[in-house]
């Protein structure tokens, strides 16, 4: 008896322990989770930069769209297709207004044209959507930009969508660029993000550049004519009369020894000329080839040695938003 009143006991006093010990596995959980935030304030961003094109697109879920404009315009508590089609415009004016851009130092939007694309089976049969259902809901929202005249050096991002979204949010985004990937994070502790693409100093895009440039100034070569001093020698008056004297003269005897019997002489006279016409092209051939493979040797050098140094660059270079 007196050993079940002491066993008894001690379980009543560890009963006290096990239920603090369980309320500050709650309390980690519920702190940990409000660090990490909700998947309903993630979204998630794709950055593809070209030497002539920037591409950004943005994914959202309808419960964040709400809080960028009104969607449901009858006041129902859902939204159906035809009201999210028709709240396109009034998105797409919001990002532009609130995400700044900048493209080679300079003020740009993230673009005049604009496609929202559902992501869900479907989409076109989908019922009018209620409020449980926004934060389950993704939408693509796709800018592009394409660049005339000049090469996209560098370009900066910077988000002033957390008034409207709250300090939860945030977006993580993937700047996929001649097959790597570098990872970045938006929120409102580090709202902007200047990325160098490399462009300028790429010798590849630097190469394409220029023959692009000499292609639309220089003449064609196939426009030329290729033997001129042919053409000039057979047509010449100074070949006429070397065929009037006749055979038996000493004229005759020269004409003969110049050209073959029943020949025109022009033909014989042009044939030294064609001879160096034809013999120049192989050596330049030649030379060029040289020259053409001791570039490429540069170029693949410049490229290496350029991923290289790109690679050991930690730190990402920011600053500040503009004001």
């Amino acid at each position: 008896m007196t050993t079940y009143s002491t066993s008894h006991d001690l379980t009543n006093r560890q009963r006290p322990r096990h239920a603090l010990a369980l309320a500050f596995v709650f309390l980690a959980f519920a702190i940990a989770h409000s660090a990490l935030g909700h998947p309903a304030d993630q979204s998630e961003m794709r950055v593809r930069p070209k030497p002539h094109q920037l591409e950004i697109r943005l994914t959202f879920n309808i419960l964040t769209l709400t809080r960028f404009t009104g969607i449901d315009t009858d006041g129902d508590g859902k939204i159906s297709m035809a009201e999210l089609t028709a709240a396109q415009p009034r998105i797409g004016t919001y990002l532009n207004q609130h995400i700044h851009v900048e493209i080679n130092r300079k003020k740009a939007l993230l673009g005049y044209g604009m496609r929202i694309e559902p992501v869900w089976p479907n989409p076109a049969q989908t019922p009018p959507m209620t409020e449980p259902e926004y934060a389950a809901r993704n939408v693509d929202v796709t800018f592009v930009q394409t660049f005339e005249g000049k090469v996209l050096e560098d370009f900066w991002l910077g988000f002033e969508i957390f008034e409207q979204t709250g300090p939860m949010q945030t977006i993580h985004a993937l700047f996929e660029q001649d097959g790597r990937i570098e990872d970045v994070s938006f929120s409102v502790q580090e709202p902007e993000y200047l990325y160098d693409t490399g462009y300028a100093s790429d010798p590849f895009v630097q190469e394409a550049e220029k023959k692009q440039k000499d292609g639309n100034s220089a003449p064609k070569e196939e426009e030329m004519p290729l033997r001129p001093a042919a053409v000039l020698a057979s047509a010449s008056p100074l070949a006429a009369p070397a065929a009037s004297p006749p055979a038996g003269t000493a004229a005759g005897m020269s004409a003969a020894s110049v050209a073959p019997m029943g020949g025109n002489p022009a033909v014989k006279l042009a044939s030294p000329i064609d001879a160096v016409a034809t013999a120049e092209p192989p050596s330049a051939e030649r030379w060029w080839m040289v020259r053409a493979v001791v570039i490429m040797i540069m170029l693949v050098v410049g490229r290496k040695l350029q991923l290289s140094a790109r690679a050991r660059r930690v730190s990402p270079r920011r600053r500040p938003r503009p004001r």
